[in-house]
């Protein structure tokens, strides 16, 4: 099962490319929510390899999920490998420079269940397809305006 949603930035690609992977900010914001999250690599530099474990409560149960960058191709893709459970999730960001401020975003978030439990789940949001894929794109919207208000680093 596949989502996808496209949103255009108005910032220049490399800008939004550092927002993408600004893995720092993405661990705070889990943080702030009340929920665990590990780095597990030990890279120094961002790029494949880099992998994380997170435990958080869905529906009342702690979960566990593994996060991996399986591909970063600075500044026009990155894609991460994440498995919580018996569902594995492959999430590709694309970036394409429209002009010298402008940046189209491509998410494609593609849902593999390998347990009979991850495909009764997965056939579940099917039935909700409509309405996930408008709050994806709510939050795909919500990301663009937070990335077009970051104060410019060639200003």
């Amino acid at each position: 099962m596949n989502f996808t949603g496209k949103e255009d930035i108005e910032k220049p690609i490399g800008e939004v490319f550092a927002a993408v992977t600004d893995h720092d900010g993405f661990e705070k914001q889990v943080m702030r929510r009340g929920y665990e999250v590990a780095r597990t690599d030990t890279l120094a530099e961002p790029g494949v390899g880099m992998a994380w474990k997170m435990r958080f409560p869905i529906r009342g149960q702690m979960r566990d999920l593994t996060a991996k960058v399986s591909s970063y191709e600075a500044p026009e893709h990155v894609a991460l490998d994440i498995t919580i459970g018996g569902l594995d999730t492959v999430v590709k960001i694309d970036l394409i420079e429209l002009s010298k401020m402008r940046t189209r975003m491509n998410l494609d978030i593609e849902l593999k269940p390998r347990t009979i439990t991850s495909r009764v789940l997965v056939q579940s949001l099917r039935l909700r397809r409509a309405s996930l894929t408008q709050q994806l794109r709510r939050r795909m919207g919500d990301f663009a305006v937070q990335v077009e208000n970051r104060p410019s680093k060639t200003a």
